[in-house]
């Protein structure tokens, strides 16, 4: 692969890693309108019912959201294979530009299997800023 095209794969990897940093962005968004949101049904007494709805909706309005995130790494991961260096490559030079563009490839090298995977999506599920805010809103719901 020529110098040239390893810039553009660089740079086209540096746009799509900055649109998944943007994902994060618009998911706090997302927490930030279903806060607005509840407050908002509170004080004008929206009934139980429709109010845990709409807090499910966005719960999984954000799950949508980070499925394009994740098909956002996909990508990323497929320019990462076209960047990792061959071994003669690796014999014949340190290309430490290329290396640091393999973040994502290391991240599913290292990834559990599914068993393991899944204890670790409830261990995360259960820290403060996942499972903040649609836990404690919808107890505030069904307690009011």
């Amino acid at each position: 692969m020529n110098t040239d095209s390893k810039q553009l794969l660089i740079a086209q990897w540096q746009t799509l890693h900055n649109s998944h940093e943007n994902y994060e962005h618009y998911a706090l968004i997302i927490k930030l309108v279903t806060i607005v949101m509840t407050v908002l049904a509170l004080a004008f007494s929206i009934n139980t019912l429709t109010l845990l709805l709409i807090l499910a909706t966005l719960w999984m309005q954000e799950g949508i959201w980070k499925t394009y995130q994740q098909r956002a790494v996909s990508a990323i991961i497929a320019i990462e294979d076209k960047l990792a260096p061959t071994q003669l490559e690796q014999l014949e030079q340190k290309n430490e530009l290329t290396k640091a563009h393999l973040v994502y490839t290391q991240w599913q090298a290292n990834r559990p299997n599914s068993t393991a995977l899944i204890a670790e999506y409830i261990q995360n599920a259960l820290k403060p800023t996942v499972l903040y805010p649609y836990f404690p809103l919808m107890l505030v719901v069904v307690i009011f």
